[in-house]
């Protein structure tokens, strides 16, 4: 049972990674106007997963609802320590909550 637990968790692991170099991979289909901006934003966004990903490990059971709600805050927290922009802290947030079916898909 304790592997089990174990792997869980190393799924999940590895689907918030999946997701951030998802949206990393994203930069080749922007435009070149676009790019700096997508690449500031993905490099945002990948540090976000790294920052939240402890953080999910310790929640056992989580819906969908209570992702949403921990996404905010943590998005919220995240965005003020860093100091984002209200556009940034839009755009981060949006991308966790598109990751929600991701990741519940591998943490199954």
């Amino acid at each position: 049972m304790k592997k089990m637990k174990g792997n869980k968790l190393s799924l999940l692991e590895g689907a918030v990674i999946g997701t951030a170099l998802g949206v990393t991979a994203g930069l080749f289909l922007a435009s070149k106007k676009g790019k700096q901006l997508q690449k500031n934003i993905n490099q945002k966004t990948v540090e976000f997963y790294a920052y939240i990903a402890p953080k999910l490990k310790k929640i056992k059971k989580l819906g969908e609802k209570e992702y949403i709600a921990f996404v905010e805050t943590a998005a919220k927290n995240y965005s003020k320590a860093k100091k984002f922009s209200a556009v940034e802290t839009k755009i981060l947030l949006a991308e966790a909550k598109k990751a929600w079916k991701h990741l519940k898909k591998h943490a199954s």
